[in-house]
């Protein structure tokens, strides 16, 4: 019993950052178990399912039109090709399809489920949820466009950007967005 309570005395500083990570990892497991892995199908399954929404089409055109854009602001990029969700350069030696997983939505999923299942004020919650999905969105929106900008004319650099680099970048905003509600609305709220 004495090793019990020298581990909970020894864990107490860390509790806020190991439930963030329980609820992260829980969230993300849900995700894995339970909506197919299939990520390069143009549908959803949920539980064996097909549960696609009619508007995941027109979020993926949608992100492929904001995308295009996104490198049309960059030097030297004007040539890029948007066909619906199909984007390329004309050397034609990678073509990135902008499907549901592409979406973000695994990533908003479990950044709103940490948000809403964390402690707070769940009247700020109804704000800081929403703001945290268009950062989560506008950094996808950057972070497909340099990986097209970065496999262009080396497609082999794509799956070292795609499940490698950007991923780790994206569980990182999730983690400094979670850092934020901590620490700006969390504690001074419980100061008050």
């Amino acid at each position: 019993m004495n090793k019990t309570k020298q581990l909970i005395a020894f864990l107490k500083p860390y509790k806020e950052i190991l439930y963030f990570m329980l609820l992260l990892f829980s969230f993300h497991f849900f995700w894995k178990i339970t909506v197919d892995g299939d990520i390069d199908s143009d549908s959803m399954y949920f539980l064996g399912k097909d549960v696609t929404p009619a508007w995941f089409h027109t979020a993926c055109l949608w992100l492929t039109s904001a995308i295009a854009f996104f490198i049309h602001l960059l030097p030297d990029t004007q040539d890029l090709v948007k066909e619906s969700t199909l984007l390329y350069f004309p050397d034609g030696k990678i073509q990135i399809l902008i499907i549901w997983g592409c979406t973000g939505i695994k990533q908003m999923f479990i950044f709103a489920g940490v948000i809403l299942f964390y402690w707070g004020p769940f009247l700020k919650k109804l704000w800081y949820i929403p703001l945290g999905c268009i950062i989560l969105t506008i950094y996808n929106i950057i972070r497909i466009g340099l990986i097209i900008i970065f496999t262009r004319g080396c497609p082999e650099r794509f799956d070292s950007l795609h499940d490698g680099i950007f991923r780790y970048v994206y569980y990182t905003i999730v983690f400094l967005l979670w850092v934020y509600w901590e620490e700006g609305v969390v504690r001074p709220a419980a100061l008050t």
